[in-house]
């Protein structure tokens, strides 16, 4: 082997292992029934003038065989006086996680995503305000590292924005980076590594 080839090759193969500790450990949902598939809205809570149920196919889940129905019966002074809450979690220090979900409305309407500190003063970690429309749409936000263990921690998703009908499916919470789901099989969607490897020796082989 020249050296020419060595210089390059040994890179493109730190770089492939690289990709397998990054992508290597599978992303473990959190939440207990995050797809409602369970026909049941527990562990699932709301507050304020909403209503949730969970509904099955006339809904056209975007996962699985059942969603999330929300009914946000008044229009809150504050968008937060009304939402739908994932309660009794602890983020743990020096972790950063991932709150991913589906969403679609019967109008277009915000919604607030706060993954949260469930007490006063209700510290927010990566709290983010997204648009929702009459079509699934996936939206996501990932929080700092925790610089200390929050407990209480929740999810919630405020939504007093306006009256509306809105629905919620396949909602993710995991440590570390946004992943991509695969809504066939309901997990997040698997690196290829002999993919990567091919790319990257291709690559190697065009410069040389």
């Amino acid at each position: 082997m020249s050296k020419f080839k060595a210089i390059l090759i040994f890179p493109a193969i730190g770089m492939v292992f690289l990709l397998c500790q990054a992508h290597g450990k599978e992303v473990e949902n959190i939440l207990q029934n995050p797809g409602f598939e369970d026909g049941i809205v527990n562990p699932w809570t709301s507050y304020g003038a909403v209503q949730i149920e969970v509904v099955g196919k006339e809904a056209d889940p975007i996962e699985g065989d059942f969603c999330l129905h929300v009914t946000v019966l008044q229009r809150g002074a504050n968008f937060w006086d009304a939402g739908v809450q994932y309660k009794n979690l602890v983020f743990e220090k020096g972790e950063k996680y991932t709150l991913a979900v589906f969403l679609k409305a019967k109008k277009p309407m915000n919604i607030n995503l706060k993954p949260e500190l469930a007490q006063d003063p209700w510290t927010g970690y990566g709290e983010r305000q997204v648009t929702m429309t009459e079509e699934w749409q996936e939206f996501h936000t990932t929080t700092p590292k925790m610089p200390a263990t929050v407990n209480p921690a929740e999810i919630t998703f405020h939504v007093a924005f306006d009256v509306n009908e809105l629905w919620m499916d396949y909602v993710r919470f995991y440590e570390g980076d946004y992943v991509e789901p695969d809504l066939e099989t309901g997990k997040p969607k698997a690196v290829r590594f002999a993919d990567k490897l091919t790319t990257i020796w291709g690559r190697v082989k065009s410069s040389r």
